[in-house]
């Protein structure tokens, strides 16, 4: 540039300028304002929503890691005017909620104090405001996610009927299991060290994972008399089970003891099942049923695995 105002570090690297707006303080909510999913089972999973208001500028968020579980925003969105929500996504069983802080140029923000630095850019406005809590960045990584959110997958203890493994609400009796088939365990682990101690995470999540598990059954009636070498003699009813069972995962971060993890989390479950029927009498096909329920799943596969930043903060500073 051949004019304004360009602060750098000894890495060369740009802390204020005038030509690109610097992230300042704008407002922290220390507990979600709805629950949009919760179960302890799978793992654990929990689904928040933060609301926020009087935020002009589109924000960034930030948000605490009170537990060693994994966190994630999944979605930042306007609900109109001024008005915003953050999804957060956590793993585990843990009841204690994160806090989340909201970060925007300081277009948005009020002056906390009288005096400071400000520098603008050439339409007039504020890219930098000392009054405003500038975000202060401690550190960061590029992280990548494992492909595998698990290291290997067994359908053991699947039920192939009607998907009576969970709930399915289809009728057929089925309860809700804890399921531990899909659990993850994978991931990347990079070491930080000289961060806050109450660090602070932006992180959108962007990879995703999907793994599936199909389990069968066949079973044979005969009313008649049944032969070993010449089959069933009378009426016999063949019944063909299958239920595919699925789990979709995000990828998501966790913070320990200056380790940072890149891994996976459950957001959603769920099962299909078909069930055919085949009537003969003495080997001829005398007609039969058939029936399906649930949902299909998509197609065992891993996207958006490639290097994600997570920026870390000072939480501290804004408390």
């Amino acid at each position: 540039m051949s004019y304004g105002f360009l602060a750098t570090n000894n890495n060369s690297e740009v802390l204020v300028s005038s030509e690109t707006r610097n992230l300042h303080f704008l407002q922290k909510r220390t507990s979600p304002s709805s629950v949009t999913y919760t179960t302890n089972l799978f793992g654990g999973m929990r689904h928040w929503v933060y609301n926020f208001t009087n935020v002009s500028i589109p924000p960034v968020p930030f948000f605490s890691t009170p537990t060693p579980d994994y966190y994630a925003v999944t979605r930042v969105a306007n609900t109109g005017g001024s008005n915003w929500t953050i999804e957060v996504i956590r793993s585990g069983t843990s009841s204690t909620v994160p806090e989340v802080y909201l970060f925007a140029d300081p277009r948005a923000g009020t002056a906390t104090d009288a005096y400071g630095m400000i520098v603008y850019r050439d339409d007039g406005t504020a890219s930098f405001d000392s009054r405003k809590k500038p975000l202060a960045v401690t550190g960061g990584q590029a992280v990548s996610h494992p492909t595998n959110p698990k290291s290997s997958y067994s359908s053991s203890g699947l039920n192939a009927r009607y998907c009576r493994s969970v709930e399915t609400g289809d009728g057929q009796g089925g309860t809700e299991l804890d399921i531990s088939n899909f659990n993850p365990d994978q991931y990347n682990s990079y070491s930080l060290s000289n961060q806050p101690s109450k660090p602070i995470f932006s992180y959108l999540s962007l990879a995703q994972a999907e793994r599936e598990l199909t389990v069968t059954e066949t079973e044979v009636e005969c009313d008649g008399i049944s032969d070993d070498y010449l089959g069933c003699i009378g009426f016999e009813r063949t019944y063909y089970f299958t239920s595919t069972y699925f789990a979709f995962y995000r990828g998501g971060i966790s913070w320990n003891s200056g380790t940072l993890k890149a891994g996976w989390i459950i957001t959603e479950k769920g099962c299909n099942w078909t069930y055919d029927k085949y009537n003969d009498f003495l080997g001829i096909g005398t007609g039969g049923d058939s029936g399906t329920g649930g949902n299909w799943p998509y197609s065992n596969e891993t996207i958006n695995t490639a290097n994600n930043t997570a920026i870390i903060a000072n939480g501290a500073r804004y408390d």
